[in-house]
């Protein structure tokens, strides 16, 4: 065996004598050899160590051997080279463990940051465009009143994407989403406070910016932006980059995207932008508000700043090569001219206001979160011009006569509950009531939901067109001390009326007969069917012994809307459609969400039979010819038409509401205020005193000047003396004559289980199982002699009655038959309800 070296092991030797005691050593003294070997065996109890072959000679330095081969002596560049290399291997060091660091600090804050891959999906909420039923368009819906529509880059301005790129980021198609030159030179630029025509992020860090983090300035923010900068260059092309930039970025005005700003600056399309416009908007993105180009001086028709920013990009482009500095010069002088938000949109108008809180109700905030919804509303253009008109005419002529300041019309299609036309304010520059939809808005009815009252007397078979009523004094047990006596419009009694007659001249204590007979909750049942959903209600439906609800007594009323629809049932022969402002709504892919089909949407909620009767009522000139006259504004020239008045208590307000087979039409005039009284001087007890019982009265200006008071404002109180006839009934006239002008003049065809007695107006109609009155006791319709179609009895109450004929009227005074209408005769109506 062989250790360490080939030389061969020495003989073992035998065993050891008697080991000496180690010589002792004095301090500093040297021992030989031998003897060192002896005290270490003395202390540890081994033999000494042999050695294995001859001592090795010491190693001499080769320049002192002679012979032997000479080494170079250390130098101080080799001393210098050996530390640098030692310093650059630590830099290596320090360098793979820099890159390590950064690269677990990238994916460290990569992990918590979005997904780059989403940022296609991250578009803002979209315009919804409305347009009225020729395709104009009508109506934006935003999200937060922020315009935003998608826009490709093919469609854009080439200027615009010019203009973006050289004043954003010049280097933005050569180089990755940063630029280290770039943001060394920003920093120098913040730290001499000099400005430059480029910031420090790119436009695809721009884009991570707006797409995913919040505004806060922070080396924090600075770091995701770069790391979602380069994210979004590894999953994006340059050119989906910059499209995504400029349908994202603000313009201010509440405009997101170029397409947006295009239209609200300058109302055109971003694609027409020319040099100057493109160069304005492009500098905008820098600073929105402060750039705002509408945010200038009286006298001054753009904000310096954004002329001078214009400046800052006309000439980046000149730079970078894309235009020369002639047309640079020519665009900065172009004049531009620039519109505001409401300038370049549609109006919001109570159609619109309507419109929204229907989608609200049906499909949530869809339409403008996520958006891009395109939706047909059912607005004839045409129509609701005429209603403006109408309304805004009407109220004028009456403003001042009759302290009538205000207005409300809506229009519908029956056959399938189409709004076509909606006037929620008779002036919408109206400080004082512009701004209130009173379509849309519970009101008194007033005598209008009378028709209600007899469409049920009739469809339950308890009353027919000649059933006689007394119009005479009554009273009725409604739970109070005093009971319920109602009163006509005009405080006396008519004496015996045909059921159709009573309706026709509305008067109240009939209908009030009429309605105890059929009762309240039946009655309520058919006209919250009808379309009256307010009434459903609990705090709002009548109680079954609140007899003035078919006064219009109501606790909240109902809106104009709901009176159009709940007539619509009518006018549709008793199918009802829920009133829809919209004819079809499609999704930004174009995926149908809404249609209207009045087929499938339909249903009947009343007897088509009775339906056709009160259409045949209301639309029979003779019939209200006592209170209103012949020939009015409750009448069309060259058509037959149903129409119906009403005016609520005090004179509040009136109604006009009328139908054909394809047209309903109703109108509201009025105050939006109730009482004219402050409540400061409703306070003073000086002022309680002097009112006494009237300081709960809608009290007009007039009313107030008697007790030497102010009113509040000048559209509160009752009106002057205006009822339905005076005041609803012209505006409701010209609608409906222009509205039909060229619409067909069919009427109902009777339905055959309805019996006809009689020519033409004179026709008495009856639903099977029912007759008429015994004969001769009721004048016939327009002739003032006996009614000889046999009957059933008749619905008299309280004394006025004849035990032994209770068809014979008893009652204080005896009715008078007016003469029958001429048919060319077309006196002015007479003032009364």
């Amino acid at each position: 065996m062989r250790r360490f070296n080939d030389r061969p092991l020495p003989a073992r030797p035998g065993p050891p004598g008697p080991i000496p005691p180690p010589p002792t050593r004095r301090r500093g003294e040297v021992l030989p050899p031998g003897v060192r070997r002896q005290r270490r065996s003395a202390r540890t109890g081994l033999p000494p160590r042999v050695p294995l072959g001859p001592p090795r000679a010491r190693r001499q330095r080769a320049s002192a051997a002679p012979g032997g081969r000479i080494r170079q002596r250390r130098t101080p560049q080799m001393r210098a080279l050996r530390v640098a290399l030692i310093i650059l291997a630590v830099i290596c060091g320090c360098g793979l463990a820099g890159v390590a660091a950064v690269y677990a600090a990238y994916q460290g804050y990569k992990t918590g940051l979005p997904d780059a891959q989403t940022l296609a999906g991250m578009e803002p909420p979209l315009d919804s465009r409305v347009v009225d039923a020729n395709g104009t368009l009508i109506g934006l819906l935003h999200d937060n009143g922020n315009r935003h529509q998608h826009i490709a880059l093919d469609q854009v301005s080439r200027w615009v994407k010019l203009a973006t790129v050289d004043v954003e980021d010049r280097h933005f198609y050569e180089n990755g989403s940063w630029d280290l030159p770039r943001i060394v030179k920003a920093g120098w630029d913040d730290v001499r406070h000099t400005g430059a025509t480029q910031g420090a992020s790119t436009i695809t860090e721009q884009l991570a910016k707006i797409s995913f983090l919040s505004p806060e300035r922070s080396l924090d923010r600075k770091v995701k932006e770069l790391i979602l900068g380069i994210e979004i260059e590894n999953n994006f092309s340059k050119n989906q980059i910059l499209e995504m930039y400029l349908n994202r970025v603000s313009f201010g005005n509440h405009s997101i995207g170029i397409e947006s700003a295009a239209q609200t600056y300058f109302e055109k399309k971003s694609r027409d932008l020319d040099l100057a416009e493109s160069s304005m908007l492009a500098g905008l993105p820098n600073s929105p508000v402060f750039l705002n180009p509408l945010d200038h001086p009286v006298g001054q028709t753009v904000n310096a700043n954004s002329k001078a920013r214009q400046q800052v990009v006309l000439q980046a482009m000149v730079n970078n090569g894309d235009i020369t500095q002639q047309q640079a010069d020519f665009a900065y002088q172009e004049p531009l001219v620039f519109h505001t938000a409401g300038e370049s949109e549609p109006a919001v108008t109570n159609f619109i206001v309507y419109l929204r809180q229907y989608l609200d109700q049906h499909f949530g905030d869809a339409y403008i979160k996520p958006g891009g919804w395109t939706i047909i509303a059912t607005l004839d253009p045409k129509k609701q011009a005429i209603a403006e008109k109408s309304v805004h005419d009407g109220i004028a002529k009456i403003y001042e006569r009759y302290n009538a300041h205000d207005g409300a019309l809506v229009s519908m299609d029956p056959r399938n509950g189409a709004v076509l036309a909606m006037v929620g304010a008779w002036d919408p520059n109206n400080p004082g009531v512009g701004q209130l939809n009173m379509a849309t808005r519970p009101l008194q009815p007033g005598s209008t939901i009378k028709v209600f009252t007899y469409t049920t007397a009739i469809a339950t078979r308890k009353f027919t067109m000649t059933t006689p009523i007394v119009d005479g004094p009554i009273r009725l047990d409604d739970g109070s001390n005093s009971g319920y006596s109602p009163h006509n419009y005009d405080h006396s009694f008519h004496g015996v009326c045909a059921l159709a007659r009573c309706l026709g001249n509305s008067y109240n204590i009939p209908a009030v007969k009429v309605e105890a007979a059929v009762g309240i909750p039946t009655i309520t049942d058919l006209e919250i069917a009808a379309g009256l959903n307010s009434l459903s209600s609990p705090k709002n439906r009548p109680k079954p012994n609140q007899f003035a609800a078919t006064l219009g007594g109501l606790t909240y009323g109902v809106s104009p809307l709901e009176m159009a629809n709940g007539i619509s049932t009518i006018a549709d022969m008793g199918v009802h459609h829920d009133p829809t402002p919209v004819v079809r709504v499609t999704d930004a892919r174009g995926k149908v969400l809404y249609a209207l089909d009045a087929k499938d949407q339909g249903r009947r909620v009343m007897p088509a039979n009775a339906a056709f009767i009160i259409s045949e009522i209301t639309s029979n000139d003779a019939n209200r010819y006592s209170a209103f006259g012949p020939h009015g504004d409750l009448t069309l020239p060259d058509r037959r038409v149903s129409a119906k008045t009403g005016t609520t208590e005090f004179f509040s307000a009136n109604w006009t509401l009328g139908w054909t087979p394809t047209l309903v039409n109703v109108v509201w005039v009025g105050n939006p205020s109730g009482s004219c009284l402050k409540p400061s001087d409703r306070a003073r007890a000086d002022v309680r005193g002097r009112l006494g019982d009237q300081l709960d009265d809608p009290l007009s200006p007039n009313d107030l000047a008697h007790f030497g008071l102010q009113p509040k404002d000048d559209h509160c109180g009752h009106l002057e003396g205006s009822t339905g006839i005076t005041g609803a009934a012209p505006i409701w006239h010209s609608y409906m004559s222009q509205a039909l002008a060229d619409a067909s003049k069919d009427w109902y065809p009777r339905p055959n289980d309805v019996t006809a007695t009689g020519p033409g107006d004179d026709a008495v109609f009856y639903l099977p199982g029912t007759t008429g009155p015994p004969p001769g006791t009721v004048p016939a319709p327009g002739t003032g002699s006996p009614d000889a179609t046999g009957g059933t009895g008749c619905y008299y109450y309280g004394p006025a009655a004849d035990q032994a004929n209770p068809c014979r009227y008893v009652g204080p005074t005896s009715p008078q038959s007016p003469p029958a209408p001429a048919p060319t005769a077309n006196p002015p109506p007479p003032t009364t309800p």
